[in-house]
């Protein structure tokens, strides 16, 4: 028997703008740097608002070329509800050169109210630039149903 592959139901759409990395240098694990965030907006069927600025990614390359995120970072609902936003994942350059593949597992911690539902579910992303170039990504989160 196969099992069912599991679905996705889409969240929100993040434009986040980022500022100049803060280098740190290759250290005994990698070549680490930061990026800071210095905000944006996000919406979905369900929520939307802004970007906080002063989260940062913490980035870390391994010698295998494999970049590991680490973000934290906060963002304020429509209704002021703010909620923390921690969001892992891997990097990985396309070897044809195209888009890089970015995945994350981004966690939310809201307070109770009616933003609760983020705390209760399982949720995955993708990372990747505007297409205009500029100083930003675009995050887009899916809830694992």
């Amino acid at each position: 028997m196969t099992p069912d592959p599991l679905r996705t139901e889409f969240v929100l759409e993040a434009y986040v703008t980022i500022g100049v990395p803060v280098k740190v240098g290759t250290s005994k694990d990698g070549y680490r740097q930061m990026i800071p965030i210095t905000g944006g907006q996000f919406e979905g069927p369900r929520i939307e608002g802004k970007v906080l600025a002063g989260g940062g990614d913490w980035q870390r390359v391994r010698a295998d070329g494999t970049m590991e995120i680490e973000a934290h970072y906060m963002i304020e609902a429509d209704d002021g509800t703010k909620i923390v936003v921690r969001n892992n994942g891997i990097g990985v350059a396309s070897p044809e050169g195209g888009e890089p593949y970015v995945r994350t597992v981004p966690e939310f911690e809201a307070p109770k109210g009616p933003h609760d539902w983020l705390n209760k579910s399982l949720f995955v992303g993708s990372i990747s630039r505007p297409e205009d170039g500029s100083a930003a990504v675009v995050i887009r989160v899916f809830r694992v149903v």
